[in-house]
């Protein structure tokens, strides 16, 4: 059994009985060759008649992986081309944001989640209209001082997007399409998608809805009856991040993104290639955060050791399921999903709320699977064939 299959049968036994993801896909490649290793099922059978097959060229909701396939990735093209000043106030591109203390937060510390910025908030209790939902987005009260410590915020990243936005002229899928997906020739893009190119993502908007409902792990001032329009079925070829999905229009800096592993893979290989993405570039994104050293600009910073030499695994994950990492001094690059929210979550009923610990895989042991594989692959001598 070759190493890729042996990653996607491990991602499938991840979760209580039961819970289990209802697909997995892995991939991995070098500097000279990749292989990709799917199975499961894209739409579980009894949902879709006798079922829909998990195929290499499915699109998965990247959820927060969107953070670095796009809008990191753009960041660092718009520093190449001199259009970005990392350093610089985010009024410098956002005049708008100075109220309560934001006027000193830095470009930087919204993509090392630096700048003290609200963790999560359900911008659509408020509007669904994208330009009203990125303007609160902004006024947002702060939540700790700015660059003193990290806390992982969808909202600055929200934000980066703006910024990106601001600089561009395009919306952040637009943005995306033209700086990354066309020049690359990535599948890849923001949603929506047509339903049957992709995976189904979660039963339902449960999850969120019991998040608002309970308040935690966010206490915030609204109701589940503050929303209407909660998805009570299978979410598949929209995203499944909430703001993203019904405040943001799908296109967002967090949140958003479609991609096959295929498309990862060779984004990955793009960025370590050192003429996608100019090398002083990437490594500048690469440095350990002062706040956290395991947190880079966007990325997230693992040490890996294998046969006594220590390599940096730039990486992300994101809450559907998926990850995506690499490895800049070997070109290694690794990407994976397991879809822990379809046949799990299931549907939103009266007075019904997500279990308060959630048997399905989590967050952890995906990561957990794909470092390990990550170590595997740094280890090989020699690399897998192309197969799909």
């Amino acid at each position: 059994m070759d190493d890729s299959a042996r990653v996607v049968d491990e991602l499938l036994t991840l979760g209580a009985s039961g819970f289990r993801p209802a697909s997995a896909a892995f991939g991995v490649c070098g500097p000279s060759a990749e292989h990709v290793a799917v199975a499961g099922w894209a739409q579980l059978p009894g949902r879709s008649a006798d079922g829909e097959p998990l195929l290499a060229e499915t699109l998965f909701d990247l959820a927060s992986v969107t953070k670095v396939a796009s809008t990191t990735t753009l960041a660092m093209l718009l520093c190449a081309a001199g259009q970005l000043d990392l350093s610089s106030p985010v009024k410098r591109y956002l005049p708008g944001f100075t109220t309560e203390g934001k006027a000193e937060i830095t470009v930087d510390q919204l993509l090392s989640h630096a700048g003290g910025l609200q963790p999560w908030w359900p911008l659509y209790c408020v509007t669904q209209e994208r330009g009203r939902a990125l303007d609160i987005a902004q006024e947002l009260p702060l939540v700790a001082s700015p660059g003193s410590e990290r806390r992982y915020s969808d909202i600055g990243m929200i934000i980066a997007g703006q910024v990106i936005e601001h600089i561009t002229g395009y919306e952040v899928s637009k943005a995306f399409e033209v700086l990354i997906g066309e020049p690359l020739g990535l599948s890849a893009r923001f949603g929506p998608v047509p339903a049957q190119d992709a995976a189904t993502s979660a039963d339902s908007d449960l999850y969120e809805y019991s998040m608002v409902a309970r308040g935690v792990p966010y206490p915030v001032p609204f109701g589940t009856a503050d929303f209407s329009g909660w998805r009570d079925q299978d979410v598949r070829g929209t995203v499944s991040d909430g703001n993203a999905a019904h405040a943001l229009g799908g296109s967002a800096g967090h949140a958003g993104l479609f991609a096959t592993i295929g498309d990862l893979l060779r984004l990955g290989a793009a960025l370590n290639g050192g003429e996608f993405v100019p090398t002083t570039v990437l490594e500048r994104f690469s440095a350990p955060s002062p706040t956290q050293q395991n947190q880079a600009l966007g990325f997230r910073r693992t040490t890996l050791e294998v046969k006594g030499q220590r390599n940096t695994l730039l990486w992300h994950s994101g809450f559907t399921g998926t990850f995506f990492g690499i490895v800049p001094t070997s070109g290694v690059v690794v990407a994976g999903a397991a879809m822990r929210l379809h046949g799990t979550l299931g549907r939103i009923t009266p007075g019904g709320l997500a279990p308060d610990v959630f048997p399905a895989a989590t967050s952890e042991s995906i990561q957990d699977v794909m470092f390990a594989s990550t170590r595997r692959a740094l280890g090989q001598k020699s690399r897998p064939t192309r197969a799909w």
